[in-house]
């Protein structure tokens, strides 16, 4: 099944999204088709990211994702450049590249609206391509293996970031987790989990909604479904002390009923509604009826 989060509908996306400008370089269209494709990449990435525009931070995420969209844009046009000047050129018309990246970026917008970002997620993509003519993804592992030293001072390194966060705020926790993402992958899932969740006087609401903006990668989050531990952090989360991580942990059920995550993987709509009792207007109720469709 081809779906927003699986290996393939992330390989078609990035195609389409990086196909624009490479092909822009193979037809040998200049320097000026580049603001346009940096503009397109930065709907698209803006869109995803959704930075708090009402905060100064806000503004210096945009101001960074804007600069890596134009390197992005940069690199992929001279790599077509370059097999054009290897190759020969392409006959094709300027309108074409662009309306190729348009769509992409404009379809993206929206289907990924609530996941990662552009960068996290096709880096991703490229090395789950790289195991396809290899042994399949996911694999039987040993049962609770030992977290890698890598994984773990990475994962310590983000733990520090999150807890310094000024406030929950995507603007603050989602860099954080995405460099997480870019340095383990989805390795750091267990320890991640074990972390989170906490009672009482432990409980820490910024850890906890890093653990769920960590699965919102769509790349982790098909990792993890693969794994049968999709559902895991959502239900750890969905009835947490802090209202903004429940909302996150909702969203990330979401995700999972998107994905077409298995029924075991989904909380039960018994619970929910039992926490619709508890958190009421909060949305469980419509939540337990996703869960239940077929």
């Amino acid at each position: 099944m081809i779906n927003r989060y699986s290996r393939t509908g992330l390989f078609l996306f990035g195609v389409a999204l990086y196909g624009g400008p490479v092909l822009a370089g193979l037809a040998g269209h200049g320097w000026a088709v580049l603001p346009v494709f940096a503009a397109l990449f930065l709907l698209y990435v803006s869109a995803t990211r959704k930075p708090d525009l009402s905060m100064p931070a806000g503004w210096a995420g945009l101001g960074m994702m804007a600069a890596m969209q134009v390197v992005l844009v940069v690199m992929v046009w001279a790599a077509g450049m370059l097999v054009a000047n290897v190759a020969g050129a392409i006959m094709l018309p300027l309108w074409a590249p662009i309306a190729i990246t348009a769509t992409a970026a404009g379809a993206g917008a929206w289907a990924y609206r609530d996941a990662a970002e552009m960068d996290v997620m096709l880096d991703s993509a490229i090395r789950s391509l790289e195991g396809f003519d290899t042994a399949p993804r996911f694999v039987a592992e040993p049962e609770w293996p030992d977290t890698p030293a890598d994984v773990r001072g990475a994962f310590e390194r983000a733990l520090e970031a999150l807890r310094s966060a000024p406030q929950l705020n995507t603007g603050f926790i989602d860099p954080v987790v995405q460099e997480l993402e870019m340095e383990t992958g989805a390795q750091a899932f267990d320890i991640f989990y074990d972390t989170a969740g906490q009672n009482g006087d432990d409980n820490e609401p910024l850890v906890d909604f890093g653990l769920l903006r960590y699965i919102a990668s769509p790349a982790v989050l098909s990792t993890l479904i693969g794994r049968g531990e999709g559902g895991l952090a959502p239900q750890l989360l969905l009835d947490a002390p802090d209202a903004g991580v429940r909302a996150e942990a909702r969203a990330r059920v979401t995700d999972l009923v998107d994905a077409g995550a298995p029924d075991d993987q989904l909380p039960d709509p018994d619970w929910l509604d039992t926490l619709e009792r508890r958190f009421p207007d909060e949305g469980y109720r419509r939540l337990a009826s996703a869960c239940v469709q077929d």
